[in-house]
């Protein structure tokens, strides 16, 4: 189901980009992040979380006292999805791709979810999966938590554009789904689509704010296939995004041929990105300074966007990522992790 709504160009868009400044601003804190990482336990997180921040309208009906990470997790997932359908609601906004991309990306990771349980022959899909979602996803995910192979997964998605994207990767007999093939070529819809909406075609800021993203995924997995695989130029290639902004096809294939991982972040270094890069990070984890700059680039770009559009797009990766660094550091805490090793792991 599609929420529809008039042109978002029109009326209140002012009033909206600032509605969307005023709730970025409520969110999460240098000291909010080091007072969550000093808790003792999960329950303790969930009661600071109730108590002192934006959280306390998802929490307000749970004993914090009794409450388990899996249920605490869920509970903040689904607030960040409330949240995002109550700002497409109150705005009245909603029929262009721009807005739905959440339930694309969703549909998308879920049929990821899906084929790495069918891979691995595990049947408990349905302890994770957002049945609240359901009213807007183009498939039932009830009925995608009950595929068992691959054949019934394109059954469930033939009316959808996914079921034909994935017909090409239907394994042979005795031998696992293609995921990084199947990975790519959802993912790479899922982009294109939303670069081909009608209101991204039309609004620069949007086309550069997303095509950097896909720039910095794209650096980040090749440094990994580098790093750890020793993949070749060709293996790391066909598992990029095909689409190109900052960087050139030609700088990306010399990352691509890298011999290792100093030789790639050399190159890497005299790239667009490379030269925002902080050095010392980038020395002592090169991942995590990526992952940082991927971050930072969000936020410059939501400072800057003029349009509610631009600015509601980057608005839901602040608030992903939010939502990601409070579940680091729930798992650190379950681990017992110093508080300085959850800290190298979040992404600010």
């Amino acid at each position: 189901m599609r929420i529809k709504a008039h042109d978002f160009y029109s009326g209140n868009g002012t009033a909206t980009v600032a509605k969307l400044h005023a709730i970025v601003g409520s969110k999460l804190k240098e000291e909010d992040y080091r007072q969550l990482m000093s808790c003792s336990d999960v329950t303790s997180v969930a009661d600071l979380l109730k108590r002192r921040t934006y959280y306390a309208r998802v929490l307000e009906n749970t004993d914090t006292d009794k409450i388990h990470r899996g249920i605490l997790e869920n509970l903040l997932q689904r607030g960040f999805y409330e949240d995002y359908y109550r700002i497409i609601d109150f705005e009245m906004i909603g029929d262009d791709d721009v807005y739905n991309y959440i339930v694309i990306k969703t549909e998308v990771d879920e049929i990821l979810i899906c084929i790495t349980h069918i891979n691995a022959g595990t049947d408990d899909q349905i302890t994770t999966i957002p049945i609240y979602m359901n009213r807007y996803t183009s498939f039932d995910l009830m009925e995608l938590a009950k595929v068992r192979d691959f054949d019934s997964l394109l059954a469930l998605l033939a009316r959808t554009p996914y079921g034909p994207l994935l017909k090409a990767y239907r394994p042979k007999k005795g031998e696992k789904i293609d995921y990084r093939g199947c990975e790519l070529a959802l993912r790479t819809y899922a982009y294109k689509r939303l670069l081909g909406s009608k209101l991204a075609s039309r609004d620069k800021d949007i086309q550069d704010y997303v095509c950097a993203q896909i720039d910095m995924i794209n650096i980040i997995n090749a440094y990994r296939m580098t790093k750890y695989y020793n993949a070749s130029h060709e293996d790391i290639k066909a598992c990029m995004i095909p689409i190109y902004r900052r960087i050139p096809e030609r700088q990306f294939d010399e990352l691509y041929n890298a011999k290792d991982a100093d030789e790639y972040l050399d190159i890497l270094r005299t790239t667009y990105y490379g030269r925002k890069l902080d050095e010392d990070e980038l020395r002592e984890s090169p991942e995590r300074a990526m992952q940082r700059e991927r971050y930072r680039a969000a936020k410059r770009s939501f400072a800057l966007a003029k349009s509610p559009p631009a600015a509601f797009l980057t608005y839901i990766y602040l608030a992903e990522t939010e939502l990601k660094n409070i579940i680091r550091i729930i798992e650190g805490i379950r681990y017992q992790l110093p508080i300085e090793e959850i800290a190298s792991l979040l992404i600010l």
